[in-house]
């Protein structure tokens, strides 16, 4: 349980890093919201889900 919730919290920290750098890009270039819309949300949507999932494996490791 402990090594999943380990690769859980890995995988959410390089989305945040990815999500962190990314975003500005997007609204730094010329048409990049309207182009990548759907990448910026599909990022949110992966974060949030990790978020919840680490937080229940949070919960079973002691």
């Amino acid at each position: 349980m402990t090594s999943i919730l380990q690769l859980a919290l890995f995988a959410l920290v390089l989305v945040s890093f990815a999500l962190v750098v990314g975003v500005p890009v997007v609204f730094a270039s010329p048409n990049g919201w309207s182009e990548n819309k759907k990448v910026v949300f599909s990022g949110l949507s992966v974060w949030l889900l990790l978020v919840f999932t680490v937080g229940v494996f949070n919960s079973f490791v002691v």
